[in-house]
């Protein structure tokens, strides 16, 4: 019956976007997304590892976004999300759109849920310029390049006010809430309750524009509680402030500051930048001296040529601070602390992730920075490339190699729980990237595309195989090898 409620609910949605009667507009957006993809030697270990090296799939994710438009100042939105998942398991398995049932094989329960993306208000506060943004939202600090922040970008619970200072100068503030274990609305044994359960963050930004120039500082600061993940689970336990001296039931407080800019004013060329630094320390003082924590900083540049018609190139390089090989000696991470799962940060289109492809990158489901900290990469994109009409290319070859000492890995127990082999790079670890996508306009809001992808990996067998990673026996027995991917996806947006 709920399922039943919710195409109601969508049937409801679709004909008040076409009819005023309700007393205000009604809007729908979103996209509709299938792909197929075979996919090589992602797990680097070669024929014969324990792990599946080699796999085709076909994935399917659907998109749709409401607008509730009163007026000009006053809406409110709610975004769903069915998938992604692949074709015959989970959501789009056998059986999966019936009703639930106790029986087994094709009538069982199905699995067609539909997930919140967003769910919030904003308007604007009245005879001022000043927006609110209230609920459930996507919420993303500055970045002026790689197409995202790498510190905060994903849905969040949050209150969001932005205003003109001057004629060059804004604000943008806020509060959000991403964690909080607290269910005492739950009568079920067992369950927590108060102020230690939960994760605050307060946010500010500035832009400043000029002619030809855009300058964002910003900053952000974060109280965690020994409960934000559940009894005695606290922040640490996540991959974003995991770090050595770590214990699960521990909150901490966190900061970060940084700029993100943007320069236009010479003809032809345009140059990003951006600088991130954050520090976490943890609320244990009895813990190694106290000195228990995770410090670190990221930064990128890059140069566009927009002087041609037919493509942009693109120059650009990163660097990451990386774990320095202290930590057993009771020192902090060195890697820059994250807040949840950061969803668009990447450069080139394969092992940093993919902005657009549904499972089309090495690290797309470890949240693209998260677990990938610790790098300096440089690389070459050629964007945009149109030759012939409706058809578009881009281009992308990169080198990167890892800043993260390898004693990192002979850490013990949970310390390495974020070192994931072929995510986490060590100094002893680099590689190579190319990749090649390609879209062509069957109609205006259907596309088709078309894209490769190969990484050249040089991981150290010795230095992994001899660590304390879960797959370590896995990395000793089977030679490294190179990633490979071919896919083909049909997207319509509305």
């Amino acid at each position: 019956m709920k399922k039943f409620g919710v195409l109601g609910l969508v049937a409801f949605l679709l004909i008040a976007s076409a009819s005023l009667s309700f007393g205000m507009e009604v809007k729908a957006k979103g996209y509709w997304w299938i792909e197929a993809q075979f996919k090589q030697g992602w797990d680097f270990l070669g024929k014969g590892s324990t792990s599946e090296d080699k796999t085709v799939n076909v994935e399917q994710k659907l998109r749709q976004q409401f607008h509730f438009i009163a007026n000009e100042n006053l809406r409110a939105v709610l975004d769903t999300q069915i998938g992604a998942a692949n074709w015959g398991n989970g959501l789009y398995s056998i059986g999966a759109g019936r009703a639930a049932s106790t029986a087994t094989g094709a009538n069982s329960a199905g699995n067609g849920n539909i997930m919140l993306r967003q769910g919030y208000i904003e308007y604007r506060f009245p005879n001022t310029l000043v927006n609110l943004k209230f609920g459930f939202q996507t919420m993303t600090l500055p970045a002026a390049f790689g197409g995202g922040s790498a510190i905060l970008d994903d849905q969040v619970s949050a209150a969001v006010v932005s205003a003109p200072l001057t004629d060059n100068v804004s604000l943008l503030a806020g509060y959000a809430r991403p964690y909080d274990a607290n269910s005492s609305y739950n009568t079920t044994a067992g369950n927590l309750s108060g102020s230690g359960t939960a994760t605050d963050v307060v946010f500010a930004a500035l832009p400043i524009t000029f002619k030809g120039a855009t300058i964002t500082p910003f900053a952000a600061y974060a109280n965690a509680g020994a409960d934000t993940a559940g009894s005695g689970v606290g922040a640490p336990s996540t991959a974003g402030f995991a770090g050595p001296n770590s214990s699960a039931g521990q909150g901490l407080r966190s900061y970060w500051g940084g700029v993100a800019a943007t320069v236009t004013a010479l003809d032809n060329f345009k140059f990003m930048g951006d600088f991130n630094y954050g520090k976490a320390t943890y609320n244990n003082p009895s813990a190694q001296n106290g000195k228990g924590g995770r410090q670190g900083f990221l930064f990128d540049v890059a140069v566009d040529y927009t002087g041609l018609s037919m493509m942009t190139p693109e120059l650009f390089f990163a660097y990451s601070s990386g774990e320095n090989g202290n930590s057993t000696k009771g020192g902090t991470s060195d890697r820059m602390p994250v807040l949840g799962t950061p969803q668009n940060w990447t450069i080139g289109s394969f092992f940093f992730g993919e902005r657009l492809e549904l499972g089309g990158s090495i690290n797309n489901t470890a949240g693209y920075t998260s677990n990938t900290l610790g790098y300096w990469a440089a690389g070459l994109s050629l964007k945009n490339i149109k030759l012939i009409d409706k058809l578009s290319h881009d281009f992308n070859l990169l080198y990167a190699k890892g800043t993260n000492d390898k004693s990192y890995l002979y850490e013990s127990g949970g310390t390495v729980q974020n070192a994931k082999y072929a995510g986490f790079l060590t100094t002893k670890d680099s590689l190579w990237e190319v990749d090649f996508n390609s879209r062509y306009k069957i109609y205006d809001d259907l596309t088709l595309l078309v894209y490769t992808g190969y990484i050249n990996a040089n991981f150290d067998k010795d230095v992994w195989g001899n660590s304390n990673v879960s797959n370590a026996a896995d990395i000793k027995n089977y030679k490294s090898s190179n990633a490979y991917k071919l896919g083909v996806g049909l997207n319509y947006f509305f």
